[in-house]
């Protein structure tokens, strides 16, 4: 899936919600399903070190948080 087609595929989910037309947890579970679409990309995408380096943090702040908040639901 190309950049451009993930981009149409999240402005349609964010109208979606702007128009009320779906709730918070519809909503919710579009981003994560783009997510897992958009993780499936990056793992085969040929990306150098110098690129991955910059990424490593974004991506670490957002695995702690989500997985703190997931143990405080009780998980």
């Amino acid at each position: 899936m190309s950049s451009r087609e993930l981009t149409e595929e999240l402005e349609q989910l964010k109208e979606s919600r702007k128009q009320g037309k779906i709730s918070p947890k519809e909503f919710y579970a579009g981003l994560l399903k783009i997510l897992g679409e958009l993780t499936d990309e990056l793992k085969g995408e040929n990306i150098s070190d110098d690129d991955i380096k910059k990424q490593i943090p974004l991506i670490l702040v957002f695995l702690e948080e989500q997985i703190s908040k997931y143990a405080e639901r009780g998980h």
